[in-house]
C-alpha cells in the first residue's frame, strides 16, 4: 500500500507488468499531436496511456 502522498504502482491493464515511471510519465503530454498522458512505460507493450494502466495486478483483463 503507498504511504500517504504516494501514488500506487501502476500496472499494464493488458499483461500485467508493472509500468516505469519516470520521465516519460506523468501528466505532461508526450507529443503535442497527442492529449494522452502517458502513465508508465511496460516492458512488452511501451508507453501506456492511463486508460491502459491499473492500480493492481487484480484488475489486468486476461482475455
Amino acid at each position: 500500500m503507498a504511504d500517504a502522498g504516494e501514488e500506487a504502482e501502476p500496472y499494464c491493464a493488458r499483461c500485467g507488468e508493472p509500468l516505469s515511471r519516470g520521465l516519460v510519465a506523468g501528466k505532461r503530454r508526450a507529443c503535442c499531436l497527442n492529449a494522452t498522458p502517458i502513465a508508465g512505460v511496460c516492458p512488452t507493450h511501451g508507453p501506456v496511456g492511463e486508460h491502459d494502466a491499473v492500480d493492481a495486478r487484480s484488475d489486468v483483463d486476461d482475455g
